[in-house]
């Protein structure tokens, strides 16, 4: 049997068919001697099927297309057959394994079907009942029973949706869930219920998340069981009242009859739910949707507290509609999901996930819901996919398009990044993999995707948020394919393995990171420019105090003059700044009494600056009593970007309640300044 790690790390060597060892070892995070051990497994097995083995060479891992075909041909049932599960595997299959069980299950069951001994399922019941605490349920065991959830239906089901999301981002995940059937003598019927599913959408009109459909096949073929056994949601009249009047409620009782199971309202209702969550939104031109006013409120919140203004509004508020309409639902209703890009994104768009977090806020107020950071990942990526579109034209040769099944948000992270790293390439918009198996291969050259497909022409498997390694490594491969004369970027372990044969390296892991910041600078085609701290842009210089200023266009002006002086920006920037309120209204207000007061680059700045005047009397926005403001800070930046850590750290500040109250009755520039420093991390 393949171990978790090893079979995990097949998968990886036959859907992605990397060529060089240290920058594959650097993708799936592994140590030479971890892959070793990984190969030494997969080799053991090969032999066992009389293939030949994987190779490594000279930096380079050779994979024969003997085995390459055989995966293609086998490659579910092989993995089946040699699956072995860590412990978050077995936490999963235990829930789902109770979930659609059809005989009391004992302890000697898990052991069995897992391979464990009955100290472990002892020891792995109790993680999962922890698991379980935030969905109200939980495994009980008695002799009557057996092993078996204790909870409410609709509970039980939220909480097989969440085992669900958290078992399809695994790369073995399709094999663990035929897995699970085979252990109660059932068949996946994924590819039926996945066609009956596109039938509905191509004849109502529909548009699914992938992503969300697929966990929503398994949670479907999983219900169809607890219905045959009569185990029915109760779902609140008032509920599904609302949901009746929806238009998909009657696509839910379509399917419902399709695949010849209840149309029992509840039954429907819940369905109705679901399929709510998986839909992306559409906007019409009679459309008065309060989802669509709250959609406009984001885009609006996002320019206020990213200090931006975004070239194509409406555009953005269209894009984010097909997003945040199926989001709300799944919030509405709680339906959990899993991003699995969760930690890179917050590693990765750190800065912007504050600020996004910071927008989202008063949405939470309004709706009365919970936002997960699972959905403001998505909207973090949504929302940096739209200030790094790039609209210049290039001249364009070969025909390449983007595969993403991870919905809209992440689609256009990818679109962004991708078109930033190759534009001189002719991009098709993302698709689903579902559109693409029907696309004729004469229209594109290239393939760009998250997930493995069939397809003879050049095909590059990605992530969609990439690092600057991958980054590196996929501008190399592409290159390299499509025979462009490239530069060669080379990676720190390739220099110092170099090194390494002409001198002594006392420390290499100080000297790798000082090599991959070398490149990395000088890589501006696929690196970020140096973003500024806080401290570095709020200088003693820049700080100001008034007793009282009476025209808040006055005050503009005073919060503007450091910058002025040490040629940050132009008067043309001062007077753009007090346009805009006047034409937008007090959009800069992003608290209680304070303001952030920008324009757009383009409009007067010469170079990023960030200054803070004082008063110890409000000014009024617009002459309006309501619009109170006693600090400004005056933000001048030079691109969307740029600015947005040293922004994530001031709204850190002022999303502070004890520190906003430190700011606003600080009598000294030092005051100020140390308050600064506290939030300047790196």
């Amino acid at each position: 049997m393949l171990e978790s790690r090893s079979l995990n790390t097949f998968f990886q060597l036959m859907r992605v068919q990397p060529k060089q060892l240290h920058l594959f070892m650097k993708k799936v995070n592994l140590s030479e001697r971890q892959l070793q051990y990984d190969l030494e497994k997969i080799n053991y097995l090969l032999n066992s099927k009389s293939l030949p083995p994987l190779r490594i060479s000279n930096d380079l891992i050779h994979i024969p297309t003997e085995v390459v075909d055989f995966y293609k041909m086998n490659g579910t049932d092989f993995a089946a057959k040699h699956l072995s599960f860590d412990q978050e595997d077995r936490m999963i299959i235990i829930l789902l394994y109770t979930f659609i069980r059809r005989e009391p299950i004992s302890n000697f069951h898990f052991q069995s079907t897992l391979g464990i001994s009955k100290n472990t399922v002892s020891a792995d019941v109790k993680r999962v009942n922890q698991f379980c605490t935030d969905f109200r349920v939980n495994i009980r065991y008695t002799r009557e029973q057996g092993y078996h959830l204790k909870g409410v239906e609709e509970d039980k089901r939220n909480l097989m949706l969440k085992a669900i999301s958290l078992l399809t981002i695994k790369p073995h995940a399709e094999e663990t869930f035929k897995f699970i059937f085979h252990q109660q003598q059932l068949k996946d019927h994924f590819d039926h219920y996945q066609q009956v599913l596109k039938e509905f959408e191509q004849q109502y009109s529909l548009v699914y998340i992938e992503e969300r459909m697929v966990e929503f096949i398994y949670l479907l073929q999983m219900l169809h069981i607890r219905q045959q056994q009569k185990k029915w949601v109760s779902i609140y009249a008032d509920t599904v009242h609302f949901l009746e009047k929806q238009e998909i409620f009657t696509v839910a009782k379509l399917i419902q009859e399709r695949l010849g199971l209840s149309t029992r309202s509840e039954e429907v209702a819940f369905l109705t739910i679901q399929l709510l969550g998986i839909c992306q939104g559409k906007i019409t031109p009679s459309s008065t949707d309060t989802l669509l006013t709250i959609t406009e409120q984001i885009v609006n919140g996002f320019e206020r507290y990213a200090c931006i203004q975004l070239l194509d509004k409406s555009k953005a508020i269209e894009t984010l509609y097909l997003h945040f309409k199926p989001a709300y639902y799944r919030m509405l209703f709680k339906i959990p999901i899993t991003n699995s890009l969760l930690l890179d994104i917050k590693k990765e768009q750190y800065d912007l996930f504050t600020v996004v977090q910071e927008v989202l806020k008063p949405i939470e107020d309004i709706l009365n819901i919970k936002i997960p950071e699972d959905e403001v990942g998505f909207l973090t990526l949504h929302f940096g996919g739209l200030i790094k579109q790039d609209n210049e034209l290039h001249s364009k040769v070969y025909r390449a398009l983007i595969v993403c099944p991870n919905g809209v948000s992440s689609s256009l992270m990818l679109e962004n990044q991708l078109k930033s790293l190759f534009p001189q390439f002719l991009w098709t918009s993302s698709l689903s993999s579902i559109d693409f198996q029907h696309l004729d291969e004469a229209e594109y050259d290239l393939v760009f995707s998250t997930v493995f497909l069939k397809t003879k022409k050049p095909l590059f498997i990605i992530k969609p948020l990439m690092n600057e390694i991958e980054k590196i490594e996929l501008v190399r491969a592409v290159k390299g394919t499509t025979f462009q004369q490239v530069f060669h970027y080379p990676t720190s372990d390739e220099l110092i393995k170099i090194i390494r044969q002409h001198a002594d390296i006392k420390q290499p892991e100080l000297l790798k990171k000082a090599l991959q910041n070398a490149l990395f600078e000088n890589s501006k085609s696929i690196t970020r420019r140096k973003q500024p701290v806080l401290k570095d842009l709020i200088i003693e210089e820049n700080i100001q105090f008034e007793e009282k200023i009476n025209d808040w266009k006055d005050a503009i002006a005073k919060s503007a003059e450091p910058l002025l002086l040490n040629g940050s920006v132009t008067e043309v920037y001062i007077e753009a700044m007090i346009a805009n309120i006047e034409k937008l209204g007090p959009y800069v207000i992003v608290g209680k009494e304070v303001a952030i007061p920008h324009a757009r680059p383009e409009n007067g700045v010469n170079q990023l600056g960030m200054s803070i005047l004082k008063l110890n009397e409000p000014v009024h926005l617009l002459n309006n009593e309501a619009n109170r403001v006693k600090i400004f800070i005056c933000l001048a930046a030079i691109d969307n970007q740029t600015h947005l850590k040293a922004l994530a750290q001031l709204t850190k500040l002022l999303s502070n309640p004890e520190k906003l109250g430190q700011l606003k009755e600080a009598r000294t520039k030092k005051e100020i300044l140390n308050l600064v420093a506290e939030y300047s991390v790196l």
